[in-house]
């Protein structure tokens, strides 16, 4: 109960949104609107940062002990910055790929107008 008193406000509310968001990323899931592996990535990041809230120096340390650093907020900076360049390569690679598939459907909608367009023609020519 004493530790419960000594909790600072960040180490009470980031829990409490994270397991709101992982409630939100499994209702996704089920609705279909995100994939498995998308879900999972999402959890993971969640529960990393309820752990982070609740035992920051524990987690800290550690990582800087693994990664090699004499101090752990450079390690928590390093892994931060790494981990918004993974979301940006992820967020342009889709934003590509969505690009391209529009590109595709512009093109096929194009074709198949100017197709039914030149069928009228020839309908109409004919008649």
């Amino acid at each position: 109960m004493f530790f419960l008193l000594k909790l600072e406000i960040y180490q009470w509310l980031a829990p409490l949104i994270g397991l709101y968001f992982i409630y939100r990323t499994i209702s996704q899931y089920i609705k279909k609107k995100r994939t498995i592996v998308a879900a999972l990535i999402w959890i993971l990041f969640w529960v990393s940062t309820i752990t982070l809230a609740i035992i920051p120096n524990q987690v800290t340390n550690k990582i800087a002990a693994i990664l090699g650093f004499k101090s752990n907020v450079t390690a928590i900076i390093f892994v931060a910055i790494g981990l918004l360049f993974l979301f940006i390569f992820y967020l342009s690679s889709s934003i590509e790929k969505l690009e391209n598939q529009l590109t595709e459907l512009v093109r096929k909608l194009a074709i198949d107008e100017h197709t039914d367009q030149k069928t009228n023609e020839e309908i109409e020519k004919n008649s």
